[in-house]
């Protein structure tokens, strides 16, 4: 990668003299500062993604324990209801 220097000249007021201040960045030193700055959105991306994800998880796993449930007194249901069968059978049997 070669190596490129900005050099970005101003006037700046000293001691009633007028100077001027040379002012030099690298472009690695700009890549350097976006890259840290891509990453920290990337991680800051990633960290959103995460809550997401833990929120669906928690919802995923309450709909799941709702399902069971559910499904729980729909077989308490069915085996009372084949035990009141079964008694009534049994009474007109006799």
């Amino acid at each position: 990668m070669t190596r490129q220097t900005l050099t970005a000249d101003r006037p700046t007021r000293a001691s009633g003299a007028t100077a001027l201040v040379s002012t030099s960045e690298t472009v690695s030193s700009v890549d350097s500062r976006q890259s840290r700055l891509l990453e920290a959105m990337k991680a800051q991306y990633r960290l959103d993604q995460q809550v997401k994800f833990l929120h669906l998880q928690a919802e995923t796993e309450s709909l799941l324990q709702q399902l069971k449930a559910i499904k729980q007194r729909r077989q308490a249901a069915e085996m009372a209801s084949e035990q009141v069968e079964q008694s009534e059978s049994g009474k007109s049997e006799l």
